[in-house]
């Protein structure tokens, strides 16, 4: 399902058949030796082929603070331009921290700190071995919020979790038509509102679920699902997980 979300994203295969994602409306591959590589609020998503054997994806989704912290030439970093390219070199140096990592994970009991040395060599041996290919076009036609209007939109959006029912209320209180609204905001971020809204959804659920106590009934109602079922479809849609499993990979994680 077509997604976006605020974070850097990195996907690396560790196992099964190669695949590919959509980044923007480009084909990014999926292999061994090429990693996908998402700015933040860049729309991506997954390829799904009937009958194609599963893939086994690592996706690193790295938030902005962090990678400033890993920029060390001291230049200013803009996630919404930061990789250049949607597609990354993984050399045979990469691909040993990967398993490094993969292991890491799926053995006992690795600290934090350890956790997180691996995947800041994994982020940095990517991205110097990927050479970005003609990065004045992969800047041309890129979708800049300019619109102090759509920055409104966006902040209300947030504000009201992504509601889908405030939309009209949201064009009415920003003083634009609603055709003209949908046209700008599409200009300004390249996505639809209806998108951003899932976007927004999404955050919200996936804090609700791993930093709330609530039941995830409760989180379910707050968000404006009808009901628990259409919660779970939604975030399993969105995550490939459902909440449940979620909630306890990341209690299971934040415990070690």
């Amino acid at each position: 399902m077509r997604h976006a979300h605020p974070h850097c994203h990195m996907l690396f295969k560790v196992g099964g058949a190669n695949s590919h994602f959509i980044v923007d409306d480009a084909p990014a591959p999926l292999t061994d030796d090429s990693v996908v590589l998402v700015d933040a609020w860049r729309p991506h998503e997954f390829v799904f082929r009937p009958g194609q054997p599963p893939t086994q994806i690592l996706a690193l989704y790295i938030e902005s603070d962090w990678l400033a912290a890993l920029n060390s030439d001291g230049a200013d970093l803009n996630p919404l331009d930061f990789f250049k390219s949607s597609s990354g070199h993984v050399s045979r140096e990469t691909y040993h921290i990967l398993m490094a990592a993969v292991d890491c994970l799926n053995g006992g009991a690795p600290s934090r700190n350890e956790m997180e040395v691996l995947l800041a060599q994994l982020v940095l041996s990517t991205i110097h071995k990927t050479h970005p290919v003609n990065n004045a076009a992969s800047r041309f036609g890129r979708p800049q919020l300019f619109d102090w209007r759509i920055r409104k939109a966006v902040r209300l959006f947030q504000q009201n979790h992504g509601d889908f029912d405030k939309i009209d209320a949201i064009v009415a209180e920003i003083g634009m038509s609603r055709a003209n609204f949908f046209r700008q905001f599409k200009a300004c971020t390249g996505m639809s509102p209806g998108l951003f809204q899932n976007v927004v959804r999404l955050e919200q659920a996936i804090r609700l679920t791993v930093v709330s106590q609530d039941s995830l009934s409760v989180a379910a109602s707050s968000l404006g699902f009808s009901d628990p079922a259409h919660f779970s479809r939604f975030f399993r849609n969105h995550t490939a997980v459902s909440p449940r499993l979620y909630r306890q990979g990341a209690s299971d994680w934040l415990s070690r």
